[in-house]
């Protein structure tokens, strides 16, 4: 009886845990997936690696959820052996930031993609604007011939210098792409925005967060 006392008190305090990691912010427990919010689905998917994501469409229960969140954030603290995790915090605070300033629509910010590099590579030292003449089809009038004509869309590029990024991104760069930046693309029309290029280096900052 005392060890299932102990085994409820650990459940209860872990899901208290990821609670205040972020998890929606909610009391409820975390839910498998198809079910509701899950880790793949809010802004934490930004993080997760292919191999996770395979692995966490399989979970069955919730004492699984739970076993698998702790892990999750576990490869990702910093210093496992000092209270609390620093990698943890500083992602939910991008997150809140992302929320305030990049929501599009019905989109909360964390889920697009500005939000998405900010909560992956934190804010650009280096942000310009411009625009992009892109070729855009015109059906014309009934009967008539169609045309293609030329459409600007408004440009937002990001710029990383590849020395004031992480150290482990820095190696991951260095592995793979060597390069003196790190540059994103997004063009916007009306409320959305999408990154044309880029794509990879948010892929290896997902990479690089988990502790080697």
């Amino acid at each position: 009886m005392a060890e299932g006392n102990r085994a409820h008190r650990r459940l209860a305090a872990a899901l208290v845990v990821l609670s205040s990691l972020g998890l929606g912010c909610q009391s409820a427990p975390p839910r498998r997936p198809g079910n509701g919010a899950g880790l793949d689905e809010g802004p934490t998917r930004w993080l997760m690696l292919p191999d996770e994501a395979r692995q966490y469409r399989r979970l069955q229960n919730t004492r699984e959820v739970v076993d698998f969140v702790e892990a999750f954030w576990r490869r990702r603290d910093p210093d496992p052996d000092k209270p609390g995790n620093e990698f943890a915090k500083a992602f939910y605070e991008r997150v809140e930031a992302a929320d305030n300033l990049y929501s599009e629509g019905g989109t909360r910010g964390s889920l697009t993609g500005r939000g998405r590099a900010l909560v992956l590579l934190g804010p650009p030292p280096v942000l310009r604007y411009g625009q992009k003449k892109v070729p855009a089809w015109d059906p014309g009038r009934v009967g008539g011939p169609p045309a293609v004509q030329t459409h600007t869309l408004p440009m937002e590029t990001w710029v990383y210098p590849a020395g004031e990024l992480s150290p482990a991104l820095q190696q991951i760069l260095q592995q793979d792409d060597p390069v003196s930046e790190v540059v994103l693309v997004f063009t916007a029309e009306g409320q959305r925005t999408d990154l044309i290029d880029g794509e990879r280096f948010l892929e290896m900052a997902a990479r690089a967060a988990v502790r080697r």
